[in-house]
């Protein structure tokens, strides 16, 4: 086991890491270092069995093929693990993997419960059906953007991403968007441009989201407009670049959590 892992395991992985911030998670940690094998060390020797933030972290890793091989399948059971374990992001993510049909038989009137379970829509103004969809969209949209922008294209801890979304007419409209970053001052301008145009780049990955999801039946969506945030913490896409050199390791799932059960 790598030294970051060891020091890591030695703190112990209990609900004290689950409540820290994201970035500071130490599987968050090995990856935005480049270690890979430090972060896999601590998912092989049971970091995500009773930590949501890691069972959430796996799922992203596995879903993104981050440091370890992509597999769309297991990132459902750790999503849905860390749904048991009561993280909210996990419970979204894992509600995307239903309506997709990831992992799980493909649901949208399941993936709509499963979000209002984790608070969205909770005066249950339309169908699950609909918010089903409508999180599914969320999910692959909010994916879209995490693989395809810098990883430092909102600063963090600037705000939430929101988006209202009409399920029956696919009408969106951008309600809040984190602080966007600015390029580097060059030689030639002292102007810092933003470092990408965030409601370009939100509405192309919400119109692809909305394509490569499930068609789902016109006759049970309601023309009613939900508020859906979207997941564009950054923390783990560093590991992309190391991904790419050939750097990934691959996960056994016997060897994490022999005993997932999906709900």
């Amino acid at each position: 086991m790598s030294t970051l892992a060891a020091v890591a395991l030695s703190a112990g992985l209990t609900a004290h890491a689950s409540a820290s911030p994201l970035a500071a998670h130490p599987i968050a940690l090995a990856v935005r270092h480049g270690d890979c094998d430090a972060a896999v060390d601590l998912v092989n020797h049971g970091a995500a069995s009773n930590d949501s933030r890691a069972a959430y972290l796996v799922g992203r890793m596995l879903d993104e093929g981050i440091c370890v091989k992509q597999d769309l399948d297991a990132a459902a059971r750790f999503f849905a693990r860390g749904s048991e374990l009561g993280d909210r992001s996990s419970s979204l993510e894992y509600a995307a993997k239903v309506g997709l049909g990831e992992g799980i038989e493909q649901s949208y009137d399941r993936a709509g419960e499963i979000c209002r379970s984790a608070g969205l829509d909770p005066q249950a103004h339309m169908s699950a059906y609909a918010l089903g969809y409508a999180c599914t969209v969320r999910g692959v949209a909010g994916r879209l953007l995490r693989e395809r922008l810098p990883a430092r294209a909102f600063r963090p801890n600037s705000g939430d991403l929101l988006v209202d979304f009409n399920p029956a007419t696919a009408e969106m409209s951008i309600g809040a968007v984190p602080r966007v970053e600015r390029e580097e001052v060059s030689v030639e301008s002292r102007v810092r441009r933003p470092l990408v145009d965030a409601p370009k780049a939100i509405g192309e990955a919400w119109q692809n989201a909305v394509s490569l999801v499930p068609k789902p039946d016109p006759a049970r969506l309601v023309s009613q407009s939900v508020e859906l945030p979207l997941d564009v913490d950054m923390t783990l896409e560093a590991g992309h670049e190391v991904e790419r050199q050939g750097g990934h390791k691959t996960l056994l799932q016997g060897d994490i959590v022999p005993n997932f059960r999906m709900r």
